[in-house]
């Protein structure tokens, strides 16, 4: 029989408390670990064998889950196979835009919701669970231009269901999926999470692997838990999707994720801890957002206009939502291709 250990991490946990008393300290770090065995429960088998693979360019570690997806050994975010690739020479990151269909298989491709909504159906949550999501969806719309809709015929959708787990945690898929992407919520799950989630379905990846990262916190590695050190990854080649590092981003793991021994493994520069995780997307969640996910249009009017839009440079970084023209044809950026709009004049 295959031996398991339980693995329990914080997605989104934070300082309880900012006092200048040892005490005051200790009960917040003390507060911080019981809270880690709700926030994200995951069970990890000590003989499945991670492999490598690349997303977005970059070498990871994964492992297929029963579910026919791929982990970062255990992460929330979750991966198709064609979202992955066996060379990190199948990303480019300023691609040359191509016709509607072409790319669509890309490794390590990821796409964008059309029209800023996300379409999902729900299967077997709680009432509570349900209370908690509509919280989630409120944020998330009150704040940016996203929104949701129950899906009637969409064959873009993501299901919302129950992981049966009795914890407050959430696995989700990465960006658009078809009818396969999926968000898991654990029965006591919380806006916290959910929230954080959503992100995920979106499209965003983990604040903590940006690239520029180390300008920002310190990754403590020697107090990761040693199956959970891939979860903190540097991406060189992901698509940014705010201009700054955001500490208190929603997709920002929490001071003591995969801590091993009750020491934090993320902190600041200056060695403290970070803050508690609210309930909340930030300023620059929400900035980041509204860039990519410009407002909905359902009046049926012409808004992709081609004037003025310039055309498209191999020597210039582009960003999520740009619009550029190429052989008389107009193309969005989403996180790893060009998506064809419309031919022009």
């Amino acid at each position: 029989m295959k031996r398991r250990k339980r693995i329990l991490a914080i997605a989104l946990m934070g300082m309880v408390c900012i006092l200048p008393f040892a005490a005051c300290e200790k009960d917040a770090v003390s507060n911080e670990l019981e809270t880690a065995v709700d926030e994200v429960e995951t069970v990890v088998d000590q003989e499945t064998q991670f492999i490598t693979k690349y997303f977005l360019g970059d070498a990871v570690k994964v492992r297929l889950e029963e579910d026919g997806t791929y982990s970062l050994a255990g992460s929330d975010a979750r991966l198709f196979e064609d979202q992955l690739a066996d060379s990190p020479d199948s990303f480019e990151e300023n691609p040359e835009p191509q016709d509607s269909q072409a790319g669509l298989g890309l490794g390590g491709g990821v796409r964008k919701w059309p029209n800023s909504t996300i379409v999902y159906r729900i299967s077997g949550l709680s009432s509570s669970v349900r209370s908690e999501l509509q919280k989630s969806f409120d944020e998330w719309t009150s704040k940016t231009n996203v929104r949701f809709k129950e899906r009637t015929n969409e064959s873009n959708y993501v299901t919302i269901s129950s992981s049966g787990s009795n914890s407050n945690s959430g696995v989700a898929t990465l960006g658009v999926n078809g009818s396969r992407g999926f968000i898991r919520l654990g029965t006591r799950a919380t806006a916290v999470v959910i929230i954080h989630e959503i992100g995920h379905t979106l499209g965003y990846i983990h604040e903590q692997n940006r690239r520029d990262r180390d300008d920002f916190i310190i990754i403590n590695f020697e107090n990761i838990q040693n199956n959970a050190v891939d979860q903190f990854y540097k991406s060189n080649s992901a698509t940014l999707v705010t201009s700054q590092f955001d500490i208190n981003s929603t997709m920002m793991y929490g001071s003591y994720t995969f801590s091993k021994n009750g020491r934090p493994t993320i902190t600041d520069l200056n060695g403290n801890v970070l803050p508690r995780r609210q309930a909340r997307i930030s300023s620059l969640d929400i900035q980041g957002t509204n860039s990519i996910y410009p407002p909905a249009d359902d009046t049926g009017g012409d808004t992709n206009s081609c004037d003025g839009v310039e055309a498209w440079s191999p020597s210039k970084r582009y960003f999520v939502g740009d619009r550029v023209t190429y052989r008389g044809s107009l193309y969005e950026r989403d996180f790893t291709r060009w998506n064809f709009i419309k031919r022009c004049g």
